[in-house]
């Protein structure tokens, strides 16, 4: 997200859009949002590669088949990142983000998946379309302040446009300030009305990343909702938050761009993904 400011445009990495031109009431705006940044989860991002026979109907039989082997208790949300940037940090690397309510309740999960005979064959039937390395897996701490549809809703088949930064702590700082940051941040998105863009945002607490301290995520429903909230970034947020940023981190120069798919919600167990539409 914050690099410098002259570069401002590629460190965000999220969308949003000014419903009008008059500041709302920020009090009312906070009283009627979620404020989320007090809750946390255990993520795990699995690293992964499309193969020879991958194709959008192939993800969609495949997560299909996922679904039904998963324990949809212990799993609260799972969605699968393919690069859109040839400049990526890894420019061929897709990604599977797995939230659980706890690493308990992962390392559980991920004890009885190895252990299934179905699973095993699973894999084996989509290894050349997606094959993802679960045994070395990156866990964070992850906090999301604004609630998924704050701004707006995504599209039918799951789809959302992401942009992630790679950051590190500077002074000798730690999450403890990047967490305090957050409320600072999210009353400035807030004041700024954004509907429509389905924007909101992730930080990704580690301490076995080699590459980052911590990732910063931003979420929209298209790349063109991306696009704008550069522009309004700079207008809104940047004069105020960048400053208070770049006393405890600093991020990589670009970011690393994702077209992203919901493939499973606690809450709508029912929901279909559709790789074929980024709409």
């Amino acid at each position: 997200m914050f690099k410098s400011k002259s570069n401002l445009i590629v460190l965000i990495l999220v969308a949003m859009l000014t419903s009008c031109t008059e500041s709302p009431d920020i009090s009312k705006v906070a009283e009627e949002s979620f404020d989320l940044s007090d809750v946390t989860y255990f993520n795990e991002f699995v690293a992964c590669g499309t193969g020879s026979e991958y194709s959008p109907e192939l993800m969609n039989e495949m997560i299909s088949e996922w679904r039904n082997l998963i324990d949809a208790e212990a799993l609260v949300g799972g969605w699968i990142y393919l690069p859109a940037s040839d400049t990526n940090t890894y420019p061929e690397g897709a990604w599977w983000e797995l939230q659980w309510d706890s690493e308990v309740t992962a390392k559980e999960a991920w004890a009885t998946w190895i252990d299934n005979e179905q699973v095993a064959e699973w894999t084996e039937k989509y290894a050349k379309v997606f094959k993802c390395d679960g045994q070395n897996r990156n866990p964070f701490e992850a906090v999301f302040p604004v609630d998924a549809e704050e701004f707006g809703e995504f599209a039918d088949s799951g789809y959302f446009h992401s942009e992630v930064s790679l950051c590190n702590y500077v002074n000798g700082t730690s999450s403890d300030e990047a967490k305090a940051f957050l409320e600072s941040y999210t009353s400035a998105v807030r004041a700024s009305n954004y509907e429509g863009t389905g924007y909101h945002f992730g930080n990704y607490y580690t301490s076995k990343n080699p590459d980052a301290d911590f990732l910063w995520a931003d979420f929209t429903n298209s790349a063109e909702s991306t696009d704008k909230v550069a522009e309004l970034f700079i207008k809104d947020i940047e004069p105020t938050q960048f400053p208070l940023f770049s006393k405890f981190a600093s991020c990589r120069e670009s970011t690393d761009k994702y077209n992203g798919w919901i493939v499973f919600e606690r809450d709508e167990p029912n929901f279909n993904v559709n790789f074929a539409k980024m709409n």
